[in-house]
């Protein structure tokens, strides 16, 4: 008997069939996975969205919260009185101004009305950073010394151009050699001018302050902008003539009735405060920061 190895050639049995899919059992898983993934891509998709949307409230929300805790921290140093506000609601446009300190001195003798002069004595202090204060390293001073100012106008003088100021309570410091502040010597600081100058009154706790140019905050066209650089002018300007430096977007137009500034002076009941009201939109979700400023009525 011969025996072939090769393919099994068997038969099925009678009326066995073979197995596989009908056209209507494609049909039906076809139409099965296309619902499940229009499903599955819809969950996805308001999956992908709530992220995004969620980074960008996040992304708005640190984004105002720096400018506002840079703005405190500036106006907080401001010197006193020093801090005007213009606005425009028909240009949507609204400026916060002020000096920042730089340095603060205690002083024994100023010229007055009874005894003018060009020099005053200070006690020796120290700069915002810690540092015995000078004009610069080539002896040039662009920096102002106040005595005392009640009102902004007393304080935005332009003291590096002629005319130079006779009277008032801000001069400009001229260009001077500190003494060794270990001998515990006064300081003798020469002020500008061509002609004595009288500082119309005294402070009550003999205190001075010393700055060097003008900040300002400005809400324009929906974005809060910083500005410095600009020399002090009696005139305040909605466009100071300086480079500036974007702090914030997606503001709220300026409007008369919510003002992003507002400024109350002191009282003999309360020092003054400044009141901050930014309001930030995105998606047509707000944020607002309603805060308020409490400046130290110091004299």
């Amino acid at each position: 008997m011969a025996y072939y190895r090769g393919l099994n050639t068997r038969r099925r049995p009678p009326g066995q069939r073979s197995r596989g899919f009908t056209l209507i059992e494609l049909v039906i898983v076809i139409i099965l996975l296309g619902i499940m993934a229009a499903g599955i891509g819809g969950f996805v998709s308001l999956s992908t969205q709530t992220f995004v949307n969620v980074s960008e409230r996040d992304e708005l929300l640190a984004s105002a919260r720096f400018a506002v805790e840079r703005l405190n921290r500036e106006v907080s140093n401001a010197v006193p009185n020093s801090l005007r506000i213009m606005s425009n609601a028909v240009t949507n446009q609204q400026c916060l101004e002020f000096m920042p300190v730089i340095a603060s001195a205690h002083y024994t003798q100023i010229p007055l009305a009874d005894s003018p002069g060009l020099t005053m004595q200070v006690a020796p202090f120290r700069d915002n950073e810690g540092n015995f204060f000078s004009c610069s390293e080539f002896g040039i001073c662009f920096s102002a010394i106040t005595v005392y100012p009640l009102d902004s106008s007393e304080v935005y003088i332009d003291v590096n151009n002629a005319p130079l100021p006779t009277s008032g309570q801000t001069v400009g410091i001229n260009s001077f050699d500190t003494p060794d502040p270990a001998t515990g010597n006064l300081w003798t600081l020469p002020l500008k001018g061509v002609a004595a100058f009288t500082f119309n009154r005294s402070s009550p706790t003999q205190r001075a302050y010393v700055f060097d140019g003008p900040v300002a905050y400005c809400v324009d066209n929906n974005r809060l902008l910083r500005y410095q650089g600009h020399s002090a002018s009696l005139a305040q300007s909605l466009t100071p003539p300086t480079p500036a430096d974007l702090m914030a977007e997606n503001l709220t137009d300026v409007v008369a009735a919510d003002l992003p500034f507002t400024l109350l002076t002191p009282t003999l009941q309360r020092n003054a405060l400044v009141k901050v009201k930014l309001t930030f939109e995105r998606d047509e979700e707000q944020i607002v920061f309603d805060h308020a400023i409490n400046l130290k009525n110091v004299r």
